[in-house]
């Protein structure tokens, strides 16, 4: 019992000391009162909240975004916008989306929303599909917050882990609302202080004004710093003088309160750093932009984000996404606190009576709670008829459970939630500083997950040194004088056998460290599924038959990406991982020199390209001179490769052939067309297709082991 506690806490004492357990919200069927001697009501938030009772729910939001969004680009930034109005105010709970009523004073009528807050109507149709899908189970809440992650995602911005489980107050706060939403007028101190008393930081400052990436603001909310900025009737003296004459162009002294000015008019509806530049530049819209810069007579710490931030894109997008889910968790009602509305703009007149669900349906709910939370253990404590010691993330195997003789259980984020915490940080953190020394590493990292999951799994068998017993990977054709990040991998490992010994596997190390690779190259976030093991094998001919040659026809990518159960949109998706890195001369010498057999170059290379390459890229020899992948930005994750081969300047044949293989197959060729003209859409399916991959036959349960050392089996 003394170490059941210890290791998952009060959960425990719940299942075998609660004195009262009573249905409280269909996505997480229970609450309790008396339990360890505490009344309270509060759970956690967790990414699965909803994986039972309303697993279709991102799906409904980002259906009903994306329409939204493409009829009104602007609106991405107001629906983000809403989620800050909201947590700012009594916590994240719905409470701005409330209208007036006989005991509500609506927060739609404070000064920083009247006339100004919108998005309502997407929330209403967000709401009412969910509603005909999963009735009363979302809750407001988490629309909002659902709506911000994937406004932004479809914007170009990061995606995050979002966690869930948020119920909806049954209150405003009008003066909450005037009081602690920061002005656009504000002083870098009174920013600092409105962020400190919603328990966020400098950083956390820094990065949620980058969202003023997208979006407009009203003439009246800058019209101060163009006509009395101390009042003294002259203008902020750190407006660049033309952008200063332009904003006085449309914005008069009086009236015109609500003519509108995009706050960054580089990319108005592009999620990017570009607003720090502005910044920088003297070009921040409003004062509470400009004095994370100049405020306090220049305060280090803001001014050195803005700088990092400007310098570093894939930086901004993780802390911005480290910060929403920070911001997200200001305050939030959960278990039996508050309630889930029906309408979004109504608070209910009483209290949801308890939902009677019979004995199956309760010990689903109970098991998605408990897995998400805290792991398998819990499936072991209510189903398993056969307990071992096998993996000290959680620490048992099982046989029989759920009615199965095997040892798999699918991935989740939360794995090391308690084993190992700090698991990602320090990932992260070596990342950090080996991608700072060599930016090409990131590329690297993000091949070696590939070339591990295509041959039997995303097992680690990609690490494994030449044994006695072991015929390594790394000798084979794809491989050999090629796969590269190894020793990255080690620190990696190094530093978590020292953390957490024996409990994060080398497959995970490989599947976060491309995740993370293309986060701080300034691609997309994922949540990433946690839980795989290590094989004790390697496969030299899986290596030499399973990864796709970089002269491979369409049909031959076709093929072996079916192979692995992906499919042609994950095959166009992942190959945009070719935004960052190089290939060798001996990859694509073929084009120059002997396309077909003919000793002719290839006719679909643009001619200057074809040059370009030609002269540094010998007919013989030089076979390990490198070339990028996409020269226009070879270190930033972007969909410039699609644009590039538009252009006829896509470097491998197999990036090529996407477009006009056997004739311009239809549906990859439709496919570059889409991600070279939406980079969101593409940042959103290489999220969904990384995590398809990383889940090709893993190992998991006691299937094989949690290696020392990454590069032998134990």
């Amino acid at each position: 019992m003394a170490f059941l506690r210890a290791s998952l806490g009060f959960m425990f004492m719940v299942l075998f000391s609660s004195a009262t357990l009573s249905i409280a919200h269909p996505g997480l069927p229970f609450s309790w009162d008396d339990v360890g001697g505490s009344a309270g009501g509060y759970f956690g938030l967790f990414p699965e909240f909803y994986q039972y009772s309303c697993p279709q729910a991102n799906d409904i939001v980002m259906s009903v975004l994306e329409k939204a969004i493409a009829k009104e680009p602007r609106m991405a930034a107001s629906l983000l916008r809403l989620h800050f109005h909201d947590c700012f105010v009594q916590g994240c709970d719905a409470s701005i989306l409330l209208d007036d009523s006989s005991t509500i004073a609506s927060e739609k009528r404070s000064n920083p929303n009247k006339n100004s807050i919108r998005g309502f109507e997407v929330i209403d149709e967000i709401k009412a599909q969910l509603e005909a899908a999963c009735p009363q189970t979302v809750s407001c809440a988490d629309i909002v917050a659902l709506a911000a992650r994937g406004s932004t995602v479809l914007s170009g911005g990061p995606y995050w882990e979002l966690p869930l489980g948020r119920r909806d107050s049954k209150t405003a706060s009008l003066s909450g609302s005037n009081n602690n939403i920061p002005p656009p007028n504000s002083t870098l101190q009174n920013l600092i202080t409105l962020f400190n008393r919603q328990g966020l930081d400098e950083v956390d400052l820094v990065a949620l004004s980058g969202d003023h990436t997208i979006g407009v603001a009203r003439c009246v909310s800058f019209r101060q710093r163009l006509y009395n900025q101390n009042g003294n009737n002259q203008p902020d003296e750190t407006l660049e003088r033309n952008y200063f004459y332009n904003l006085k162009s449309v914005c008069p002294k009086s009236g015109g309160d609500n003519i509108i000015s995009p706050l960054d008019f580089a990319s108005p509806v592009k999620f990017d750093n570009t607003y720090f530049k502005l910044i920088l530049w003297g070009k921040g819209l409003l004062n509470s932009d400009e004095v994370l810069l100049t405020g306090n007579g220049g305060n280090t710490k803001t001014m050195e984000l803005v700088k990092s931030y400007a310098e570093d894109e894939g930086l901004f997008f993780y802390h911005f996404a480290k910060s929403m889910v920070k911001m997200g968790n200001i305050s939030p009602l959960t278990g039996y606190n508050g309630e889930v509305r029906k309408n979004c703009r109504l608070a209910q007149s009483a209290s949801i009576t308890s939902t009677l669900l019979n004995a199956c349906r309760l010990q689903q709910y109970i098991m998605a709670f408990l897995r998400a939370s805290f792991g398998f253990m819990f499936m072991v404590l209510l189903s398993s008829t056969t307990i071992s010691i096998a993996h000290p993330g959680f620490p048992f195997t099982w046989g029989n459970v759920g009615g199965s003789g095997g040892g798999y259980f699918s991935l989740f984020p939360e794995f090391y939630q308690f084993s190992c915490p700090q698991a990602n940080d320090i990932v992260m953190s070596v990342l950090e500083k080996a991608i700072a020394k060599e930016p090409r590493m990131a590329a690297s990292l993000l091949r070696l997950h590939f070339h591990d999951c295509f041959v039997q799994g995303c097992d680690a068998s990609v690490l494994l040194d030449d044994s006695s017993k072991i015929t390594s990977e790394k000798r084979s054709n794809p491989n050999k004088n090629s796969i590269r990040g190894f020793d990255v991998i080690d620190e990696i490992k190094a530093q978590l056998e020292a953390a957490c010994p024996q409990t994060v596997s080398c497959a995970d190390i490989l599947a976060l460290a491309a995740r993370g690779s293309t986060v701080l190259s300034g691609g997309p976030n994922w949540e990433l599924p946690l839980g795989r093991r290590d094989s004790k094998t390697a496969s030299l001919s899986g290596s030499n038959n399973n990864i796709p040659p970089p002269n491979s026809t369409i049909q031959n990518l076709i093929t072996l990406f079916n192979r692995q159960g992906l499919d042609e949109i994950d095959l166009v998706a992942l190959s945009g991982s070719h935004t960052i890195g190089v290939a060798r001369c001996v990859s694509f010498r073929q084009r120059l020199y002997n396309q077909n057999g003919n000793n002719q170059p290839d006719e679909t290379l643009e001619r200057g390209y074809f040059y370009g390459l030609k002269s540094v890229c010998p007919k013989s020899g030089g076979d390990n001179i490198i070339s990028p992948l996409d020269f226009t930005s070879p270190a930033k994750f972007d969909n410039t490769y699609f644009k590039l081969i538009m252009w006829g300047k896509g470097l491998l044949n197999s990036d090529e052939v996407l477009l006009t293989g056997s004739g311009g197959n239809t549906k990859t060729t439709e496919l570059v067309k889409s991600y070279a003209e939406d980079e969101g859409l593409f940042f959103n399916q290489f999220a969904k297709s990384m995590v398809k991959m990383g889940n090709i036959s893993p190992l998991t349960g006691y299937s094989g082991e949690v290696r020392k050392n990454c590069r032998l089996v134990n």
